[in-house]
């Protein structure tokens, strides 16, 4: 493999890692903010969050969009997405063999 092959792929996986850590954290916001506008009390505390809320949404869309876009998220096929989830099971693998 090329040298320049591998940092592309290199660069792509990259990519991929940070967008899943952004789908991984927008959700957690999206659960966080719907668990305290249940627990919000005050009308005007109640307005803020679900704008956060709604804001929180549209960004996790945006993320998987983007995820799907290209390649690195298969939500509306669990078949692609298990064989993208294997191959990367299978990667980690290999990396923790070698730091033995």
């Amino acid at each position: 493999m090329e040298m320049e092959e591998m940092l592309e792929q290199a660069g792509e996986k990259r990519d991929e890692l940070i967008a899943t850590e952004m789908l991984v954290s927008a959700k957690a916001a999206v659960r966080t903010y719907a668990v305290a506008l249940t627990e919000a009390a005050s009308p005007e505390v109640r307005d803020v969050l679900k704008r956060q809320l709604t804001q929180a949404v549209n960004q996790h869309a945006r993320i998987a969009d983007y995820m799907m876009e290209n390649g690195m998220y298969h939500a509306h096929n669990v078949k692609d997405q298990l064989k993208n989830d294997k191959k990367k099971v299978k990667a980690v693998k290999k990396l923790t063999k070698k730091d033995k």
